[in-house]
């Protein structure tokens, strides 16, 4: 995917041996969103990849880490799972947990409304949207902030990583630093 310019933004992948190593690049991520979400008023997080590769897993560490303290569950069934967060600097995050799976057309998209509930207006605050399957959106929610693609590999999990604007440059350079025995870097581009 390339970036709102037209240019590839800078990418990694890694390789996760286990659940854990998974739940470790969540983690990572969630830090950095928590990181940028105390500056801008809105970031969009893509998942994409094979079924049953370890998207909630990854989203559900990445919630807890950015501040969820309920369990995150797949939101499949439900579609949209809405989350608030209160920092510790006294700022707001609103989160919205979707998983586009089951949508077939955009008609269904604009159902949800979540291009209406992601709008940002002024003094509100931080939303961030993870969202499953977002490919199903079929570019009806706008680039991403971060590109995710995972898929089963024979050592566990591959996880691609894009980054598509400034936030998700900023994110992926501090997943780059993540340390997991589970976790391996594969590759770094720009």
């Amino acid at each position: 995917m390339t970036g709102p310019d037209g240019v590839p933004g800078p990418a990694a992948a890694f390789s996760a041996c286990s659940a854990d190593g998974l739940a470790a690049l969540g983690r990572a991520i969630g830090r950095g969103l928590r990181d940028e979400s105390v500056d801008r008023p809105s970031l969009l997080i893509a998942l994409d990849g094979e079924l049953g590769a370890g998207k909630t897993t990854l989203a559900a560490a990445a919630l807890a880490a950015l501040g969820v303290q309920s369990p995150v569950t797949s939101p499949t069934y439900g579609l949209v799972h809405p989350y608030t967060i209160s920092l510790d600097i006294g700022k707001t995050v609103e989160v919205l947990h979707v998983d586009l799976y089951r949508m077939r057309h955009s008609g269904e998209l604009d159902e949800l409304g979540l291009q209406d509930g992601f709008q940002y207006r002024s003094g509100e605050a931080c939303r961030v949207m993870l969202v499953e399957w977002f490919e199903n959106a079929r570019g009806n929610l706008g680039p991403p902030d971060l590109s995710l693609h995972l898929s089963h590999a024979d050592s566990g999990r591959l996880v691609s990583l894009r980054a598509n604007s400034g936030s998700g440059g900023r994110i992926l350079r501090s997943v780059r630093k993540v340390a997991h025995p589970e976790l391996e870097a594969m590759y770094e581009a720009n």
